[in-house]
């Protein structure tokens, strides 16, 4: 039985109870697009990033420009160049590791932002039709609620407010609309709106010109605003919740991972850049000794915000049953950490016998 058969068998009673879904899930939609907004706000991120680049990318790599010079004089000039050249490289390795996982989780986070507000599927158009749109598409007025009421809707779109819809001069109008029509094959244009439909049941003025009523037809399709009842209306509505809970679910575990991930670098960095501009200190044994503390906890801090939701239960906690999905970054950067460590320790070590 498809949805048109069913409408027929709705009590009113039913059919209030859709309607009274739909205006509870308009709140809950406006909640879940509220959460995302604090994460294109980035809140304290947009505090961290400016410092991150500015005090401690920077100042590390002045460092490195300025004690730039062998480090083992008592040896052979050959055999001294290419230690220092292995003692760099391996201070490098994880210098470089260490702005790079709070890039990348940033890139996460903002890919996980595009993909709650953009989709190229929208239920009920061609799964041919792969436009990206803003993923709240627009919403119509349901037919099944009033035939009248729907046929007086579009007969004032269609007479009086296109122009409305359509806020471009003629030659934009083909340039944009026109060129969507024809590269969709017509799919961007929503199944209930098209021409020979609308002759059909009535609805196209006599004045209009089919090349208008077109161009208003895709501009509902572009925000994928489609003539569904009042079935199809809550069916897509329990999938767009959905669809919001799973990136949502990824984007706060990705902004608090890459807020730590900030953090930690900025902390490490901070603590190491007194002890280099002070000319007491070792430079290689310092910067040495703070990657090494950096990458022995890094791991750790990536997986603090999983920890926490299991608080009462980390006894039980077994990674390999956890979601793919929200551990993402430590499976990328996991293999690149630990080489770090023993990275880090060797450069401890080369960097002592310079003392010697």
């Amino acid at each position: 039985m498809n949805t048109q058969e069913a409408e027929a068998l709705f009590t009113d009673a039913e059919r209030n109870a859709m309607r009274a879904y739909l205006q509870r899930s308009e709140v809950r939609i406006s909640t879940q697009h509220r959460i995302a907004t604090a994460f294109v706000g980035g809140a304290g991120l947009l505090l961290l990033i400016p410092v991150f680049f500015r005090d401690v990318i920077e100042g590390i790599i002045e460092v490195l420009l300025i004690t730039t010079t062998t480090r083992f004089p008592g040896l052979d000039s050959t055999l001294d160049l290419l230690l220092t050249l292995v003692l760099y490289a391996l201070i490098l390795y994880p210098f470089f590791l260490s702005f790079y996982i709070p890039i990348y989780s940033l890139y996460l986070l903002l890919k996980d932002i595009i993909h709650f507000y953009f989709s190229i599927y929208a239920p009920g158009f061609p799964s041919t039709l792969l436009h990206p749109t803003f993923s709240l598409g627009g919403i119509t007025f349901s037919k099944d609620e009033s035939v009248g009421v729907k046929r007086a809707v579009m007969h004032y779109e269609y007479t009086r407010n296109m122009d409305f819809m359509l806020p471009f001069s003629e030659g934009k109008r083909e340039l944009y609309f026109d060129r969507l029509i024809e590269s969709t094959n017509g799919d961007i244009i929503p199944p209930s709106r098209k021409w020979e439909k609308l002759v059909a049941e009535g609805m196209v003025p006599p004045e209009a010109r089919r090349i208008d009523i077109e161009r208003f037809d895709a501009a509902l399709g572009v925000v994928r605003s489609l003539d569904r009842n009042l079935v199809e209306e809550v069916a897509t509505t329990e999938m767009l919740l959905a669809r919001n809970v799973i990136y949502l679910r990824r984007m706060v575990l990705r902004y608090a991972k890459s807020l730590l991930m900030f953090i930690w670098t900025t902390l490490i960095s901070f603590l190491m850049i007194p002890f280099l501009n002070d000319s007491r200190f070792p430079t290689m044994v310092v910067l040495a000794l703070g990657y090494f503390v950096w990458s022995l906890l890094v791991m750790r801090l990536m997986r603090t915000p999983i920890t926490w939701i299991y608080r009462h239960r980390r006894e039980t906690i077994d990674y390999n049953n956890i979601d793919k999905q929200l551990t993402v970054l430590e499976d990328a950067v996991r293999p690149f950490v630990r080489y770090a460590i023993p990275v880090s320790l060797a450069s401890l070590a080369l960097a002592v016998l310079t003392l010697l």
